[in-house]
């Protein structure tokens, strides 16, 4: 038994068609390219990434590479609806712990952002009517680094992720199964063939491989 990219659709979710998926870091030039109807082939959203990254670099004092928790303290400033998960104790486990952190499974209404959350715009320059699409193309960095191509160092946000996520976020598809899959079964290789299987530190989605084996 094995994965298939329609498991990866099917059950993951995951376009097969679109775009091909490729991380790359556009350069000034190709950000200020425009078609024949003055329409930029990248979205100018694409430069608010840019620039989060850099600002936040810039106060991080030479650290190196983006924390995706400075990331997400960056553009979002409001309070986090999650308690932090509890620390692990000593307790006996046949007790029912007295709370947890798991989710209710209710999504809310979506609220009016405060001022203090468009602060974020403001500090970027963000028009009311990029907005969203900005944020949006901001959660999908995340998404990308941390659960769809997850890299050597999974807590860092990668820029050449930037301008497909701008893309994504005005509704263009890209490819995502079909490299995925290429990546998990690159993963499974690594780990059978290391002399020590159990220590392999070799990083790989291993969500869409569990979901998918349990639904099937």
């Amino acid at each position: 038994m094995s994965i298939s990219l329609w498991d990866l659709h099917e059950i993951g979710g995951l376009p097969i068609t679109g775009r091909f998926y490729d991380e790359v870091i556009p350069t000034t030039e190709s950000l200020n390219r425009k078609d024949h109807k003055c329409v930029s082939y990248i979205p100018h959203i694409c430069r608010y990434l840019f620039l989060a990254y850099h600002k936040i670099l810039w106060d991080s004092k030479g650290k190196s590479g983006m924390r995706m928790t400075a990331w997400i303290k960056y553009w979002y400033r409001g309070p986090f609806r999650y308690k932090k998960s509890l620390r692990k104790t000593v307790r006996n486990k046949s007790q029912k712990p007295k709370e947890n952190s798991d989710p209710s499974g209710i999504i809310a209404a979506a609220l009016k952002r405060t001022e203090e959350e468009e602060g974020v715009f403001e500090d970027l320059g963000i028009a009311d009517e990029d907005m969203d699409k900005s944020y949006l193309a901001a959660f999908l960095a995340c998404w990308l680094c941390k659960f769809v191509f997850p890299k050597d160092d999974v807590t860092l946000i990668r820029p050449g992720v930037f301008k497909v996520t701008s893309r994504m976020a005005h509704g263009v598809s890209f490819s995502l199964a079909v490299p995925i899959l290429a990546s998990i079964y690159k993963g499974l290789n690594d780990i059978s063939s290391t002399d020590d299987p159990g220590n392999c530190t070799t990083v790989l989605p291993f969500h869409y491989v569990s979901t998918d084996f349990l639904a099937l």
